[in-house]
């Protein structure tokens, strides 16, 4: 009988944890790099599960050019999706960072992108609030001599 009840409050913890996995929690996503993210994100809008895709233009972060994508609205306080695609046959860059903010990334949290294919890396940003005046969207990758930059406008 003591066994028997011994097994029923291991019973209502592992039916309380379905959902998740040994690999992250429930409610979250991993990306190649190993971060895990939570999946509070917008409702999926067509083939963009963070909402519409918006072309912000191109940015040239040394040999790379990139054209750079928004998902969904960049709001502060939020995290904001940005896509980076390279044309097919053009390598990736190795590693690419991005904020929301001023140039400094004062009061901003720089986020690495991850490899989604063979042509598109994607980025979580956390976008400051309050925003500062005069913020952008910025790239960065390491140059043979420092780190090479780009600014684009975004879409609140």
């Amino acid at each position: 009988m003591m066994r028997t009840l011994c097994s029923v409050p291991f019973l209502f913890l592992l039916a309380g944890c379905g959902g998740g996995d040994a690999q992250h929690p429930a409610g979250t996503h991993v990306h190649a790099d190993g971060t895990v993210h939570r999946d509070d994100h917008a409702p999926p809008t067509g083939d963009h599960p963070h909402g519409e895709r918006q072309a912000l233009g191109q940015a040239v972060l040394g040999a790379h050019t990139l054209a750079v994508f928004q998902e969904g609205a960049l709001v502060p306080g939020k995290e904001g999706h940005i896509d980076l695609d390279v044309a097919a046959g053009q390598a990736l860059p190795e590693a690419v960072r991005g904020w929301v903010g001023v140039e400094s990334g004062q009061g901003s949290r720089k986020a690495r992108f991850d490899k989604e294919s063979a042509t598109n890396l994607h980025g979580h940003l956390e976008v400051p609030d309050p925003l500062p005046a005069g913020s952008a969207l910025w790239l960065e990758i390491d140059g043979t001599e420092g780190p090479v930059r780009a600014s684009l406008a975004f879409r609140p």
